[in-house]
């Protein structure tokens, strides 16, 4: 009976050690888990450089894969990427919530049509209702939607290379009309990154032209 006793003994002992150890290696994991998203997310570059809640083509030249795709996400052609455009990580099947997905998402009844209550979801639509509803019936298709971004397209493009010559301007210290790595440091920090690539005859300066021919100035 002593010797069963002891026996009894050594086996919780083992199994008390077996569950400690395997606790212990299921901690370090998730530390190590946790670590690596905390890693993965510093690494990240913030892209809403001025907190304006918006993401314009310099900022987005931060992130070579959203500058690629910044024409296709910006669904209103505005040259700006608000929270509902961008691209949203983490989560199966979601999509940027922009453009024609986001336009489906909102369609809460399904009736193949965004009543002005359903595109509250989607600020920039939210914001020109009116003007994309063009029979006035207090709905937004996609053919409205369409005709809307075709009609304004004249407008962007003129505020769009106003706003580029007033930022190219504005980084043109020395008013040579070109930018050095010094001036692009200075005066579009985000573009640092980018400058080399930007800069394909390696002259040491990037041009307007080199401006428009990058990944969307």
């Amino acid at each position: 009976m002593k010797q069963r006793n002891s026996l009894s003994a050594v086996l919780a002992v083992a199994i008390a050690a077996v569950i400690t150890a395997g606790t212990a290696l299921a901690a370090t994991q998730t530390g190590a888990s946790t670590a690596t998203d905390a890693n993965t997310r510093a690494s990240r570059p913030k892209l809403d450089v001025n907190n304006d809640g918006v993401v314009d083509r310099n900022e987005a030249a931060a992130s070579p894969r959203l500058a690629a795709k910044f024409d296709q996400l910006d669904s209103n052609k505005d040259g700006k990427l608000d929270r509902s455009e961008r691209p949203h990580h983490g989560g199966k099947g979601r999509g940027h919530g922009g453009g024609m997905s986001g336009l489906i998402n909102s369609d809460t009844d399904g009736d193949g049509r965004v009543s002005k209550t359903e595109a509250s979801s989607m600020p920039w639509l939210a914001r020109s209702f009116d003007q994309i509803d063009g029979n006035r019936d207090g709905y937004v298709v996609r053919s409205e939607l369409r005709s809307y971004h075709e009609k304004m397209r004249p407008q962007r493009e003129a505020e769009r290379a106003k706003q580029a010559e007033e930022r190219f301007a504005d980084a043109d210290l020395n008013h040579d009309g070109k930018l050095s790595k010094l001036e692009v440091s200075e005066k579009m920090p985000q573009l640092s990154k980018g400058f080399a690539f930007m800069d394909e005859d390696r002259d040491g300066y990037l041009t307007r032209a080199d401006l428009q021919h990058s990944p969307r100035h």
